[in-house]
């Protein structure tokens, strides 16, 4: 007889080493199929043991095989518990410090174990028993023994607890399994107490492991075809229940195996009687189509369902499944990701498009009038400032003579003339000018400048771009900008100024003046400058002329305002152009005491 059970612990042996490396080797440690398979190794080894003992033949080799045997034996119940923890979701409850705490009692066992020929704690007697052709070990239980079951039975009981707990879950896929595991342990559990109970087959040999490995094998295949490591419980209950969108797991036939708290709320039937019913039967009419789902699920179709007495939009999709090794189909997934926020924001984003569109319109439409409008009234001074010069040239060709204060009033009433023919002329510029740039692109600095620099007769005068950078505006607004600043340096900076190439720069002189504005050699212009702000992003303009004086230089920037003869408008369209980009425009001093005019294209907000 003792070589059939010698037969059936090897093959235990073999089969749990095979099983138990396989899960081991295939898993990740920290998922509950690395400590099951663990588990069926430290079985495996409790069955090699026995076959040592089976295969001996002296009192001693009895005796090493029968303590060698609780090496394994003592490491299961650990091992079965970490197991059970793992696999209901309580894995963050397990440190080193506590798997040493629990393994504090099994090493006790262990040195009473190697000891106990020394001593009577864990055997109160050993002897030997003739059996068949050969002898068998006869112990008695001491205190040791006694405490060793105590606490083993104590864990593989918290263990099983765990797993009962499981029974009572509301998802029906976890609550069949972890009833199969506690169904395939019940045998060998049996088998262990009967043994402890004295109620051996073989005299000092448990069966326990070789039971323990033959129910291993349907477990070994729960884990792989179930994933016992991948949907553990408590993952279940705090991802897929709490999940905000509706989500039905179907099987292949229809039926709900499985339904989260999101998806219960938008059936038509209780919500405990959602799982396991047909999912057409709960289901609102919008995802029906002649009795069955609607076949826009297959794809993705939007639907809007009452829920708690509140209208909200979903996109619902209908997924099936397939397991990797296989090409049928297992069951699908019924999804409805709730989209009412983000609707709400698209309803309100293309409301406030709309309004903007209708405000651009509006502002568009006013540009335009005010355009016509100064194109009229430009229009319209032309009749008058004609009629008073034509009437001026008349009288000063009846005067004979006339006394100097005479001709100084004819001379100012001619330059009122000029001013006021400037100004006409200049409207529909300051018109178009000041209104905003609507599509910027991309310019360069330097290209723009020496495009303006070209139109400018700028004689004598010398440009230096000392660096350059990109810009997102309107080149040729930005070009008329350049070409105002460049003639203002002309005018007033050069020591032979040109004639006027534009009616609306600025000079720089006594405002009435009669008579042209020389400037001295000394602060003749040379130069021109062109570079980037270092302290900001933006760009400047500055000259080595005279400058402007700091007490005119705020009012330099608005209409009609002249230091000399021109009209006052030169550098308030420049002012209007960048100030339609968004950026701001200052006045100050040039390294070399000149003009400086810098233009700051990052505006901080608040």
């Amino acid at each position: 007889m003792a070589e059939y059970w010698l037969a059936a612990y090897a093959v235990s042996a073999l089969v749990g080493g095979v099983v138990g490396t396989a899960l081991v080797t295939r898993h990740d440690r920290r998922q509950p199929t690395f400590t099951f398979g663990l588990f069926v190794l430290a079985i495996a080894g409790w069955s090699t043991t026995y076959v040592g003992y089976l295969a001996a033949s002296t009192p001693r080799l009895l005796l090493a095989f029968k303590q060698l045997s609780y090496v394994p034996a003592v490491a299961v119940p650990v091992l079965w518990l970490v197991f059970a923890m793992q696999y209901t979701g309580r894995s963050d409850r397990l440190s080193g410090p506590r798997i040493a705490a629990l393994s504090v009692v099994p090493v006790g066992v262990l040195t009473l174990v190697v000891t106990a020929p020394h001593h009577g704690l864990f055997y109160a007697s050993i002897t030997t028993t003739p059996v068949d052709s050969g002898r068998a070990l006869v112990t008695t239980d001491g205190v040791g023994h006694t405490a060793n079951l105590v606490y083993s039975y104590g864990l593989l009981l918290v263990g099983n607890g765990l797993l009962v707990g499981e029974l009572f879950t509301d998802n029906r896929l976890y609550r069949r399994q972890s009833l199969v595991l506690l169904a395939c342990l019940a045998t060998p559990w049996v088998a262990n107490g009967v043994y402890h109970l004295g109620f051996d087959i073989y005299p000092g040999a448990d069966i326990t492991p070789a039971v323990f490995v033959a129910s291993s094998l349907p477990l070994a295949v729960i884990v792989q075809r179930a994933a016992l490591a991948g949907f553990v419980p408590v993952a279940h209950e705090r991802v897929f229940h709490t999940l905000d969108d509706p989500v039905f797991v179907l099987t292949p036939a229809g039926r709900v195996l499985d339904a989260n708290r999101a998806a219960r709320d938008i059936v038509t039937a209780d919500s405990g009687a959602a799982v396991d019913a047909d999912i057409v039967e709960l289901l609102p009419e919008v995802l029906l189509d002649d009795g069955d789902l609607h076949p826009e699920l297959s794809t993705a179709m939007e639907c809007r369902i009452q829920v708690d007495g509140v209208a909200r939009q979903y996109v619902a999709r209908l997924r099936q499944t397939e397991l990797e090794t296989e090409q049928a189909v297992r069951g699908s997934l019924l999804s409805l990701t709730d989209v009412t926020v983000q609707k709400r924001q698209q309803e309100q984003l293309a409301t406030t498009n709309a309004d903007l569109s209708r405000q651009a319109t509006r502002l568009e439409r006013k540009n335009e009038q005010l355009e016509r409008l100064a194109s009229v009234i430009s229009h319209d001074l032309e009749t008058p400032l004609a009629t008073g010069e034509t009437l001026l040239h008349l009288i000063d060709a009846d005067l004979n003579d006339p006394s100097p204060e005479l001709r100084q009033s004819l001379a100012d009433l001619e330059t009122v003339h000029s001013r006021l023919r400037t100004f006409a002329e200049g409207l529909p510029t300051l018109a178009r000018e000041s209104t905003d740039v609507e599509s910027p692109g991309e310019c360069d600095l330097e290209t723009v400048a020496r495009a303006a620099w070209e139109v400018v007769d700028t004689g004598e005068l010398r440009l230096s771009v000392t660096a350059t950078c990109t810009l997102d505006g309107d080149s040729s607004r930005l070009q008329q900008a350049f070409e105002n600043l460049f003639q203002n340096a002309v005018d007033h900076g050069s020591p032979h100024p040109r004639s006027r190439a534009q009616g609306d720069a600025v000079e720089h002189g006594r405002a009435g003046a009669s008579t042209a504005p020389t400037t001295p050699d000394k602060d003749a212009v040379t130069t021109v400058r062109v570079g980037t702000l270092a302290s900001a992003d933006g760009f400047y303009v500055e000259d080595d002329g005279p400058g402007i004086p700091a007490d005119r230089r705020h009012d330099m920037l608005e209409f009609g305002v002249s230091t000399g003869s021109g009209s006052g408008y030169g550098l308030a369209i420049v002012r209007t152009i960048i100030e339609a980009h968004a950026w701001q425009f200052s006045i100050t001093d040039a390294a070399s005491g000149g003009a400086r005019f810098e233009v700051t294209t990052d505006i901080p907000t608040n």
